[in-house]
């Protein structure tokens, strides 16, 4: 098997995850064994003081079957670049062990499936058809509570109904609503809004455990108040559990309108929010608001453009536990404004200045990485939006090296 050729870097602090195109052809390795669990891979890292560690690695085939598939793995702390790496394969017919796929989808009641690694729930999505968009909850941190809450803890109007902790939103395309749920609030005001629209899912395309992560894949619809699909939507996530409780979530999010011209308005409200949980709040719960440039709260983080924003809090009286939000540097309008309330909102916002339109034979791309983390430190969640926005190089070299 090949060795793996880490570029140099910075020295990132803790877990580094690495993703890297392979060639199943030139190993000998055939689609259908990954398919079907037949072959599993391993990763030989060196760590400080000539200490060597064997962590499971994990592939991940193209979805057009032709492209190269991608191999990842997480290596420990301590393991520094410049280095090489060893990667071993495994198969199943010839007695070898392969990687145990800890990291699980697990269908729960009540249209919701969950993603556990061990004996821990990290993330759940809901998709019940009566409620007019899915969400993600619980989305756990270390402390084994949720980061994120369902609903406003102090409006009883119902103005506030659709913020159930994480999701997929956007405030007016075509003229409707794909944000709040109640029209009628926009009463005797300039509002365009036409109407309220819904996301539903239609069905899922994947559900796949690993020993690395996890994978979803659902295909959903946007439909206007008058029942007509404006957007097709393909999400693609990604759960990668971390050391200590943390963990990180990708969204991959491809829009594909089905009418002529879809229009996302300029707004503030989407694409992707958070209401948290009440003890983070800045405004009642002891937390802040702090993005990658340092700006501090809804006083200097609302509206202003960054590469990541994090809101974190107590969820003990002796924890500390947090919610970020990482932008794609592809991500359109990059790096995007943000839309932050001290009472515990945050949402990216690349529609805040300029509104797109796309055509029926165009399609709208957007990622976001989210890191439920420890603690409150800047620096390691800058380092993870480093790790995102600028992976280090991983070669193969072509001859198998000791």
């Amino acid at each position: 098997m090949p060795t793996l050729n880490i570029a140099a870097g910075e020295e990132r602090p803790g877990e580094s995850l690495f993703r890297t195109a392979i060639d199943l052809a030139a190993l000998g390795i055939e689609p259908s064994q990954i398919e079907e669990r037949q072959v599993g891979f391993w990763v030989d890292e060196n760590l400080a003081e000539g200490e060597k560690v064997t962590v499971p690695a994990q592939v991940e085939l193209p979805p057009d079957g032709r492209q190269q598939s991608t191999l990842t793995w997480l290596a420990p702390a301590g393991a520094h670049a410049p280095r090489r790496v060893k990667l071993n394969a495994s198969a199943r017919e010839e007695g070898g062990a392969l990687p145990f796929p800890a990291v699980r989808v697990l269908p729960d009641a009540g249209d919701r499936v969950l993603v556990r690694s061990g004996e821990h729930d990290l993330f759940g999505y809901c998709f019940s058809q009566s409620v007019r968009k899915p969400f993600f909850y619980p989305v756990n941190g270390p402390s084994g509570q949720s980061v994120t809450r369902l609903g406003h803890p102090r409006d009883f109007s119902g103005g506030h109904d659709h913020h159930r902790s994480l999701w997929i939103e956007h405030e007016i395309v075509n003229n409707v609503s794909f944000e709040t749920e109640h029209l009628h609030f926009f009463a005797g005001t300039d509002s365009t809004l036409e109407g309220i629209g819904r996301i539903a899912h239609r069905q899922f395309l994947r559900q796949e455990d690993g020993p690395v992560f996890a994978r979803l894949e659902m295909a959903l619809d946007w439909i206007d108040h008058e029942e007509e699909t404006l957007l097709r939507e393909n999400r693609r996530l990604r759960v990668y559990p971390l050391a200590g409780g943390e963990q990180l979530i990708d969204f991959d999010l491809t829009f594909e309108p089905q009418v002529e011209q879809v229009t996302f308005g300029q707004s503030t409200f989407g694409i992707l929010a958070a209401r948290v949980a009440h003890s983070l709040e800045a405004m009642r719960g002891g937390g802040r608001i702090l993005n990658a440039r340092g700006a501090l709260n809804e006083a200097e983080v609302h509206r202003q453009q960054a590469e990541w924003c994090d809101y974190s809090g107590p969820v003990s009286p002796t924890e500390t536990n947090g919610i970020a939000i990482l932008s794609h540097p592809q991500n359109l309008h990059f790096p995007n404004s943000w839309h932050v309330r001290d009472d515990g909102w945050m949402c990216a916002s690349p529609f805040a200045r300029h509104a797109k339109t796309i055509n029926r034979d165009e399609t709208l791309r957007f990622r976001f990485r989210v890191y439920v983390h420890d603690g409150d430190d800047p620096d390691r969640i800058a380092a993870r939006f480093e790790e995102y926005a600028h992976p280090l190089t991983v070669t193969l070299s072509t001859e198998d090296e000791d």
